[in-house]
């Protein structure tokens, strides 16, 4: 006879497997383009933007242009490969980059918190489903679930806002081009 808890991870460990190989598939990104920084680029053409998606925040190249990285919500990648810079706008580019860095470094701590709490969510109810009514044990793992999504929440609104600091350094080059 089994032990309960090996049980239980032994019928929610391969989906949570298969559940991260579809997160990772999905959220496959492909290095983005350069855009060159220097006079002919504008702020409507070249500045960052900030747009949601189903998986993160999208920065985006212009107001409609092609997407340059996303600050993915549970399985963050460094991100700061968008905010580097040449050495004409060095000060604003260290402070972007680092915002880029300051970003990252949250989002992964968020979503690491997050991805417990799913996980611990996802064993909860495997647990449930196949008859296994351990009325404490399963609110322990509810309660630790919601505790560390809970936690993760702050922690990705300051994710966000680095996210903008970045972004606004990054466009902090194009200055007063704005028409």
């Amino acid at each position: 006879m089994q032990h309960p808890i090996l049980r239980v991870l032994i019928r929610t460990v391969p989906i949570l497997g298969a559940l991260a190989v579809i997160a990772m598939h999905a959220d496959a990104q492909s290095t983005p383009p350069r855009v060159d920084t220097d006079a002919a680029c504008d702020y409507r053409s070249c500045a960052l933007n900030i747009t949601p998606e189903w998986n993160g925040l999208a920065v985006v190249r212009g107001a409609d242009g092609p997407q340059v990285t996303n600050l993915y919500f549970l399985w963050p990648r460094d991100i700061t490969h968008a905010f580097r810079d040449d050495v004409t706008h060095a000060a604003s580019g260290d402070s972007a980059t680092s915002s880029a860095r300051a970003a990252v470094r949250l989002r992964r701590i968020g979503a690491l918190l997050t991805d417990t709490g799913l996980a611990l969510a996802l064993t909860a109810a495997v647990d449930a489903s196949h008859g296994e009514h351990r009325g404490r044990w399963n609110r322990g793992l509810v309660v630790a679930a919601g505790a560390a999504v809970g936690i993760s929440v702050p922690l990705h609104f300051a994710a966000d806002g680095a996210l903008s600091r970045a972004v606004w350094w990054y466009n902090l080059r194009f200055g007063r081009g704005v028409q």
